[in-house]
């Protein structure tokens, strides 16, 4: 398991995988580039007053980050399919990822509370 302790070694790990993509252009290379853009300002943002609200959507960011790595390998889906797919599910990724039915309560936990 890989721990990240700088936003660089983070990116990274994303930025390999789409430079290794036939994706580098398109919907998919606009919709990455908003989503790092909104993570930029979020992480600029976070206080100790601010960190409960702002972290929810940083585990979404990641969520969808995450869904597109995994989603561009298939040559089968579009750009814009792939973007449809990851904004309807990236909220319950992590849930499904803990071994969590969609209909599951899940454990009072922050990794669940994705926005």
């Amino acid at each position: 398991m890989t721990v990240f302790t700088s936003k660089i070694e983070y990116l990274d790990g994303f930025q390999k995988k789409f430079t290794d993509s036939n994706r580098e252009n398109g919907a998919l290379a606009s919709y990455l580039e908003k989503q790092l853009t909104l993570l930029d300002q979020l992480i600029a943002g976070i206080s100790p007053e601010t960190f409960w609200a702002i972290t929810p959507d940083i585990l979404g960011i990641d969520a969808k980050l995450v869904l597109v790595t995994e989603m561009m390998r298939f040559d089968d889906f579009s750009d814009d399919e792939i973007i449809r797919i990851v904004e309807k599910d990236y909220r319950f990724y992590l849930k499904e990822l803990c071994g969590y039915n969609l209909g599951m309560e899940t454990k009072h936990s922050l990794v669940f509370n994705v926005r």
